[in-house]
């Protein structure tokens, strides 16, 4: 579960020791203070996501007014190095779910727990950009990111191509994908990235993919919850594997 940490002094000293920790820093609105410049500054170096936040909102985090103007979210939760699965012979194939963007706490949790449903190897997280695992995040997974292997990542595109410097496969969904969802062979080692809710994948993550493939839509709305969408890949992931482990048997 998250952790609060308020007070500039109290902040800074995590930021410095154990920013891995740190799942995402609040500032004050409008502040030019020295102290929290330095944070902001902490937090960049070390890839924090940041947010702000007005005051009475982070009084509310603090459960106190005498949060200094800033707010640090702790988690409790263990993420696992990504070189270190890529290097466990046990984990393949390699079923990844990378998330670019995801920044609703509920659409977070959700797809944790399908990821750990379908049995995906890891979830990746990039450290900006990214919704907290806070409480929702564990209340919606239904308890699942205390089992799901996560994993914080910098640099998304960076890192999607170390995934295919390790032979996975990258596939990212969108509305123009030049091949239906189900026409793609998940077999492999292989990467599914889900996009944001409002604006899918950014355009870098989108041209790093090896293939993008589409949901078909039949009504009117144009695009499916993000979480939904995460159900219905990971699934033909796990369809697909299936019935592949049965023609070998």
């Amino acid at each position: 579960m998250s952790q609060i940490v308020y007070g500039r002094n109290a902040v800074l000293e995590l930021m410095k020791s154990r920013p891995d920790d740190v799942a995402k820093v609040y500032f004050q609105f409008n502040t030019d203070d020295k102290k929290l410049t330095d944070i902001l500054i902490t937090a960049k170096r070390n890839r924090v996501a940041i947010g702000k936040a007005s005051n009475q909102k982070l009084a509310e985090m603090a459960n106190t007014p005498k949060h200094q103007g800033v707010v640090a979210l702790t988690s409790d939760i263990k993420f696992r190095d990504l070189d270190e699965i890529l290097g466990a012979p046990d984990s393949k194939p390699f079923f990844f779910v990378v998330l670019d963007s995801i920044e609703d706490p509920q659409n977070m949790g959700a797809i944790i727990r399908t990821a750990e449903c379908a049995g995906a190897t890891a979830v990746l997280i990039p450290k900006d950009g990214s919704a907290p695992i806070n409480s929702t995040v564990h209340k919606t997974s239904a308890g699942a990111v205390s089992h799901a292997t996560l994993c914080r990542v910098g640099n998304l595109a960076e890192t999607l191509r170390r995934l295919k410097e390790n032979n996975v496969w990258v596939v990212g969904t969108d509305s123009d994908g030049r091949k239906n969802y189900t026409e793609f062979d998940y077999t492999m080692n292989v990467a599914v990235v889900i996009g944001s809710e409002g604006k899918g994948m950014r355009r870098l993550v989108k041209e790093t993919c090896d293939e993008v493939v589409r949901l078909p839509m039949f009504g009117k709305t144009e695009s499916l919850n993000a979480s939904v969408s995460a159900g219905v890949m990971l699934y033909e992931v796990v369809r697909q594997r299936q019935l592949n482990l049965k023609s070998n048997s």
